[in-house]
């Protein structure tokens, strides 16, 4: 098992050096942001003059076509200081390689303005619809968890059309939707994840596609071989799990939280030297320890189905999305000890420990990370009734 600090296999240590310079002041900002509930100014511009929201962006747009495990990672590291920067960068950041697989007229429009742009999604819809009008759809109504909307040049937004078996994905400029400011949250308040409105716009058949058609295989892109894969594999198992990066780097910011708090200690006490606090800290560590063999073994199958333009098998994709929950437990257990060998006085609200922990807790509800869900989609894949399933 390589430590900690050591980059996953197959991400760019480039991009990683990039980050490292940054994640202090993330980690300076962290109050603000939790504060302000949104990522602050300051912190876009750094992350969109490094490159490090467009590292999923298509090189035909002209992105720099990265691999997934460079955007996990790159989240992962990011989590460790600021999870909600860290949750930017791997969930929204993530959203470049999906706009690049929009229809060609719609891909084309949204990155007229080129790759150093803002792409925020629309699927929670409360009662957002798409009414299908002559020419193309009518869009009306109101989407939840928008994370970085405040910031967003573009939303992708998704919702069922006039039959409700049909989905449709459609893109709209930022200046089409109007932001409620209801993100009002104990945890991840930094994403800004807030609410849009959309009052009837009208978009054009040519901009709109199925979820379905668009996270399909397709064939390149490219007149040639490309080291892109994300605009040609399967979307759905790369998209669902760009959450484990800011999951695990968020944990990982907890544990060395909490080593700092008791390093310290207060009135004379040597937390480090009590043998409950030494088996607590052990306990977690190995519990992070297994973490990161998941969430290493899930960027190692992704990036090499990927890099062979292979779909995942069905009991593979229902292993990493079951591998992508349990990845969660282990980090909501290891970081729930820490809290309560720290005791009440990890509680305050600017306790970077705390911080972590709340964050950690809305991270872990989001509906990737359901454990029902991806047990019960594991089972039907792995366990057969004739007893002959393959368990992966």
């Amino acid at each position: 098992m390589r430590g900690a600090d050591a980059p996953v296999e197959s991400a760019d240590p480039e991009v990683l050096t990039v980050l490292d310079t940054l994640v202090g002041r993330w980690g300076g900002r962290a109050a603000e942001t939790e504060r302000e509930r949104r990522l602050p100014d300051a912190t876009v511009a750094e992350l969109l003059d490094a490159g490090l929201l467009q590292l999923a962006a298509p090189p035909r747009f002209g992105g720099p076509g990265h691999g997934w495990p460079t955007v996990v990672e790159a989240a992962r590291r990011a989590a460790r200081a600021c999870p909600s920067t860290g949750w930017v960068i791997g969930v929204v950041g993530g959203h470049a390689a999906l706009a690049g697989r929009l229809p060609p007229t719609a891909a084309e429009t949204v990155f007229t303005a080129g790759v150093r742009q803002v792409f925020a999604t629309a699927s929670a819809a409360a009662d957002g619809r798409f009414t299908r009008v002559p020419g193309g759809f009518e869009v009306a109504g109101r989407w939840r968890f928008c994370s970085a909307a405040d910031h967003a040049d573009w939303f992708l937004l998704s919702g069922h059309g006039d039959d409700p078996t049909d989905r449709v994905l459609v893109p709209l400029p930022a200046g089409k939707v109007r932001i409620e400011d209801g993100w009002d949250v104990c945890g991840m308040a930094g994403t800004g994840s807030r609410d849009i409105t959309v009052d009837r716009v009208f978009v054009p058949e040519a901009l709109a596609v199925s979820p379905s058609r668009c996270f399909a295989g397709r064939s390149p892109s490219g007149t040639g071989p490309s080291p892109y894969y994300l605009d040609e594999v399967p979307f759905l198992p790369y998209v669902n799990s760009c959450v484990i990066g800011p999951v695990l780097g968020c944990a990982e910011g907890a544990f060395a939280a909490c080593l700092t708090r008791f390093a310290q200690g207060t009135g004379g006490s040597r937390p480090l030297e009590q043998p409950l606090v030494r088996d607590g800290l052990t306990e977690s560590a190995a519990e992070l320890a297994c973490a990161r063999h998941l969430y290493e073994d899930m960027c190692a199958r992704l990036h090499a189905a990927g890099t062979a333009r292979r779909a995942l098998p069905s009991e593979d994709a229902a292993a990493i999305g079951r591998d992508r929950a349990y990845l969660a437990r282990l980090c909501v257990r290891s970081v729930q000890r820490l809290i309560q060998l720290a005791g009440t006085a990890a509680h305050f609200a600017d306790d970077p420990l705390a911080r972590h922990w709340r964050d950690l807790q809305m991270m872990a509800a989001h509906r990737d990370l359901n454990w029902a869900r991806n047990a019960a989609a594991y089972a039907s894949a792995a366990f057969t009734a004739d007893g002959h399933g393959q368990a992966v």
